[in-house]
């Protein structure tokens, strides 16, 4: 059998499964999306990894880089080389910390809140074809069964 995109096998071979759990849809609905926010954002110039960089400093500008590994749960050197590239690209501006000039704090420029609203778009369009044809009661329900799924783990990891 010969699929579009390979990325797209797997996940196609769940729906014929006559045993799925719950975890299995979660997992290749994350990957597909992620996989479509990765390519979209690339036509738009942002590169893979960048995008979970610039929405924690949309969220949080002026964050320190240890900050920024613990926020994105990359490692330290995937993150020092993004951001060396985000730098010389232009997206980001690191300055010293005036309280303590150890330490140096990462700010967005404007081009960098410019990829930031591209990416943002990215993700409301995959949003939206995530949940297509999908009636809002029934979404309600299942973002009520996604999040106490998620207090679950949470709890669980807790313990």
């Amino acid at each position: 059998m010969k699929y579009k995109n390979d990325h797209t096998r797997k996940p196609r071979l769940l729906l014929e499964r006559p045993d799925p759990k719950p975890s299995m849809y979660i997992n290749d609905i994350s990957r597909l999306f992620m996989h479509r926010v990765r390519h979209e954002c690339e036509k738009q110039g942002i590169a893979h990894g960048y995008h979970r960089l610039l929405m924690e400093l949309a969220h949080e500008d002026g964050v320190t880089q240890l900050q920024l590994v613990q926020l994105t749960r990359l490692t330290a050197p995937t993150v020092s080389v993004a951001l060396s590239k985000m730098e010389s690209d232009g997206l980001v501006k690191r300055i010293p910390d005036i309280k303590d000039m150890r330490q140096m704090k990462v700010y967005l420029t404007d081009a960098g809140r410019e990829k930031v609203e591209c990416v943002r778009r990215t993700f409301r369009e995959a949003d939206a074809v995530l949940t297509k044809d999908i009636p809002d009661d029934e979404l309600d329900a299942a973002m009520k069964i996604m999040r106490r799924m998620l207090i679950n783990l949470l709890e669980e990891e807790d313990k």
